[in-house]
């Protein structure tokens, strides 16, 4: 199994929480989103490469969840990993640690698809793209992850 990788590391700025200095959910999201270009990039995809590609990355599940609230000035760290590897498919986690702490306080987990820019359906993914993915493999313990051990 590969380990989880570094996606994303940043700190709540003021602009990104409420007035109870409360990160907003839609920074966590975007968050996410940036993280997931830097996962993809360790497998060869990347913006410039689906654009010469004639594709494009369409995520066709994603699901959320929220453990601790982050505060205005803690700093972020988002770990990412593969957790299944198919012919059109990969579906990969991330979770959101406050850096200071190590306490999860976030996870998203989603499943991607490549598709034609032209078509619109999905395409087989590249051999090369999914032997790095299978290479990137990572097992999540949910108990152990979400400090429910």
């Amino acid at each position: 199994m590969g380990e989880w990788i570094e996606t994303f590391k940043g700190a709540v700025l003021a602009s990104e929480y409420d007035s109870e200095s409360h990160m907003n959910s839609q920074i966590y999201v975007a968050r996410f989103d940036q993280a997931t270009w830097f996962l993809l990039s360790s497998i060869g995809i990347t913006p410039r490469s689906m654009k010469r590609a004639g594709r494009r990355i369409a995520v066709v599940r994603q699901s959320y969840q929220f453990l601790k609230e982050l505060k205005g000035g803690e700093l972020v760290l988002v770990q990412s990993g593969f957790v299944a590897v198919g012919r059109k498919f990969f579906r990969f986690l991330h979770r959101m640690l406050d850096a200071e702490t190590g306490q999860l306080v976030a996870t998203s987990d989603s499943t991607a698809v490549e598709a034609s820019l032209v078509t619109g359906k999905s395409a087989a993914l590249p051999s090369a793209q999914r032997k790095l993915a299978e290479g990137r493999l990572v097992t999540a313990n949910v108990a152990e992850s979400s400090g429910l051990s």
